[in-house]
């Protein structure tokens, strides 16, 4: 420990007397240690850091799944028979988003609420803070309406009161009994509100095994039971259930995951790659720092001789070049540290939501303890190979003439490999980037199928128990689309049940046109609209075929419909899908009235699922899409407008979620815009870091050659020469790396190619543009060491020899 706190001091001493390589060298490293700290801290909040419930492993998600709907809701008897018939959970529970009204006491306030079951607090393993829990015998139909709240609705409504047990809160026109307040800590699939019981919602229709309404299902498992026992069990389950009720759910299997891993989602893989790019950037620092140390253990090479001249060892050597790398790479990690709590706070501040559990992000000793792991690591890789190469120069050598070139011989082979090296990698990094720049591009350019410009939408939410049937959910819409219509800078309203390119919750089954007996698990699944007659114009979908709904049709509920125009070529390829019928949520026939353009998921290539519209006037269509569209970009005092001609009609009906199309869309597309912004950094740093360790070399050759450039310049040498020369050794080493870089790139590019949209992961096009931009930097770091070089006067370089 004396010896090597020695080291320590010697180490400060030194890195003191050269303020310039050191401060380079930490800069350096703090870019490569801050950013694998950033996104470590955000892996570690995200995957790694467990789920704030007791025994989190324990924990499972279980869903159907078909060919097309990999996550599929399950049905409640389907449920209730799970519970009854699996052995490996200790309990179960299903749960799912509902959309209310809440009345009373002020505006009414749409509340996106949670059902379910009786046991869901029980699988979670919490504990209200007051009250208690829900009953068992309270999840049926026709028992008291209770309800349990979170604490920040309960803080926000009731100040918080402890008396709020026994009180009432009115949803969708109904009292539901306060039984319980959730602590603050406990948040899952977000803080919803409040919790109500699915069996006490439960209406006819839900009992039916084929209508998939319950949700998705938690459950705990048993003490001792592998996750590969649960879904052996679920496997015999849902075989046995597929034979009982073939038509219900023949083709259907049940999906068990970890409930972190379902909660993670897709963002696992955006993180990884930004995990393996900031790794990427650290090497590409190591290999800088690697230079900066070969290059001036080469200078120190006369210090070294002697020391070794006077007794060190070749170890006792190396291990003082050893200790100041590592010194150099702590102070670039405690550099570091603050870089990621910056870079932290500026991904928090972007709130992109899609990335689950980020509020976790925090510099905490977790990740105090990576970065200091990361920066001893990184210490022995920078330092290890200089202080080796270093301790092998001899006094004879250093003092023989010619001795500083000598010295450079042993390195300078590593160092240009250095270079190539980071070229290659600083190479990967920018295609990758530029290959979701592209992407963001293209799928900012693309047509998908509808016109989102001046399109205004809100949701109006109809309390169920003021309209129970669809006479009189119709008759709110209707007068709501007169009113609407006729305001000021409203050129076209529409109700809809959801909005275009956006992911749609609504399916139906159906029979086209020659019927057919379907077997079980030969359902056609269809993505369902419910709109009114002027849906189509408003959102510029046109009219391929045919015609839209007239406004008796539609306020009638006539047995009509359209379909996009992917259904009508997938059943009637000869064009006459025209006064065809097809069937869906009844024995009647709808007829076929228009064909209209495909409407494209926004941001994704695959395939829309056919889609079937049908008039608004025949569903019971409570949470509806309100959409305007405008006769130009901003209309001064809309929404205050429509909120009066919505409370003329009714004062307890809320709006909710009032936004442009085009901010939803661009929602939607905030995934790709932030992955490509965060690698886009991440290569924008390499290529610095590139550029500095390429004329770091060039200038140290340039140093180590002025003798030979001197001699070259005073035999007749003519500066162009000179250039060309020290450009051609520079360039050499670029394209070198631009080679190793484009054969890396064509692998590992194909691990990022489902975040990409409309370009595929070996683009040629980016692959040969970011080939010559690095070209082009590496070009200009070469320039001013070359150009230096033409400068050297030859009585000087000869002296200096």
């Amino acid at each position: 420990m004396e010896a090597l706190w020695q080291d320590l001091r010697y180490g400060f001493r030194v890195l003191a007397k050269k303020p310039g390589f050191a401060a380079i060298a930490v800069l350096t490293l703090a870019l490569g240690i801050g950013a694998n700290a950033m996104i470590f801290s955000v892996i570690d909040a995200v995957l790694l850091r467990p789920l704030p419930y007791a025994e989190p492993e324990r924990l499972v998600m279980l869903a159907e799944t078909k060919e097309e709907v990999p996550n599929r809701w399950v049905s409640y008897p389907n449920f209730r028979d799970w519970q009854e018939r699996s052995q490996s959970f200790e309990a179960m529970s299903t749960i799912r988003g509902w959309a209310t009204t809440l009345t009373g006491g002020g505006e009414p306030e749409r509340l996106n609420a949670r059902l379910v079951a009786a046991d869901y607090f029980n699988v979670m393993r919490v504990r209200p803070l007051l009250g208690r829990g829900f009953l068992p015998e309270e999840d049926r139909a026709g028992t008291g309406p209770v309800t349990i709240l979170s604490h920040g609705f309960w803080r926000q409504r009731f100040g918080s009161d402890p008396g709020v047990i026994g009180r009432s809160v009115t949803l969708d026109g109904r009292g539901f009994t306060v039984v319980g307040v959730m602590p603050e800590s406990f948040q899952h699939q977000g803080p919803p509100p409040l919790w109500v019981l699915i069996g006490q919602q439960a209406k006819e229709g839900w009992m039916q095994r084929d209508v998939r309404v319950a949700g998705y299902v938690v459950a705990r498992l048993r003490p001792g039971v592998t996750l590969a026992r649960a879904r052996s069990e679920m496997e015999a389950v849902g075989a046995e259930l597929d034979r009982q009720y073939p038509y219900a759910n023949a083709g259907h299997h049940i999906r068990v995951v970890p409930l972190l891993e379902n909660i993670v989602g897709e963002s696992r893989a955006l993180l990884l790659m930004l995990s393996g790019a900031v790794g990427l950037v650290l090497l590409i620092s190591c290999a800088n720092v690697a230079n900066l140390l070969l290059v001036r253990g080469a200078m120190r090479g006369p210090e070294i001789a002697i020391r070794t001249a006077l007794g060190a060892s070749r170890w006792r050597v190396t291990r003082q070049l050893i200790g100041e790398s590592l010194l150099l790479c702590l102070l670039g990690g405690a550099a570091g540290v603050m870089l990621a709590w910056w870079g932290a706070e500026l991904l928090l501040a972007a709130e992109p939501d899609f990335i689950p559990r980020l509020a976790g992000v925090r510099i905490d000793w977790r990740v105090m303890g990576f970065t200091f792991g990361l920066a001893l690591l990184t210490g022995e890789v920078c330092g290890l190979v200089p202080a080796w190469q270093a301790s092998r120069i001899g006094l004879h050598e250093m003092l023989k003439e010619g001795g500083r070139t000598a010295t450079d011989g042993r390195g300078g082979r590593l160092r240009k490999a250095l270079v190539v090296a980071e070229v290659a990698l600083a190479l990967v990094l920018l295609i990758g980037a530029g290959l979701l720049i592209k992407s963001l591009a293209r799928l900012l350019e693309s047509q998908p199928g509808f016109d989102a410009r001046r399109v205004q939408t809100m949701i109006v939410g109809l309390p169920e128990q003021k309209y129970p049937g669809r006479e009189q959910v119709r008759d709110f819409h209707r007068q709501l689309l007169e009113r609407v219509a006729g305001l000021p800078g409203v050129e076209r309203a529409s109700i809809s049940n959801n909005l275009p390119g956006l992911p749609d919750g609504w399916q139906t089954d159906i029979n086209p046109e020659p019927y057919r007996r379907i077997r079980a698990g030969e359902e056609i699944n269809v993505d369902w609209g419910i709109v009114s007659p002027d849906y189509f114009t408003a959102m510029g979908i046109p009219v391929l075929q045919g015609r839209s709904f007239t406004r008796q049709e539609a306020e009638a509920g006539e047995h009509v419909v359209l379909v996009d125009e992917h259904l009508a070529r997938q059943f009637w390829p000869d064009g006459q899908a025209l006064g065809k019928h097809i069937k869906y949520d009844s024995a009647t026939p709808q007829e076929i009235v228009g064909i209209v353009g495909n409407v494209k998921n926004y941001g994704s290539e695959a395939l829309p699922r056919i889609k079937i519209y049908t008039p608004y006037g025949r569903s019971r269509l409570r949470g509806a899409a309100l959409s305007l569209k405008l006769t130009r970009d901003e209309v001064p005092g809309l929404i205050e407008a429509v909120t009066r001609e919505v409370r003329a009609l009714d004062k307890d009906v809320p709006i909710t979620e009032v936004a442009r199309l085009e901010e939803l869309l661009a929602r939607e597309a905030a995934p790709r815009r932030v992955n490509a912004v965060l690698l886009g950094s991440f290569a924008l740093i390499a290529l610095l870091l590139a550029a500095v360790g390429i004329y770091g070399v060039m200038s140290y050759t340039v140093e180590q050659r002025t003798a030979e450039i001197g001699i070259r310049m005073a035999l007749g040498a003519e500066r162009g020469e000179v250039l060309r020369f020290v450009l051609g050794q520079g360039m050499r080493l670029i394209l070198a790396g631009v080679g190793v870089g484009l054969v890396a790139a064509l692998g590992l590019t194909r691990l990022i190619a489902g975040l990409l949209y409309g370009v595929g992961a070996s683009d040629p096009a980016t692959y040969g543009v970011v080939a010559v931009v690095l070209g082009g930097v590496g070009l200009l770091a070469c320039w001013v060491p070359a150009l230096r070089a033409t400068r050297v006067d030859p009585l000087v370089a000869l002296r200096h020899q």
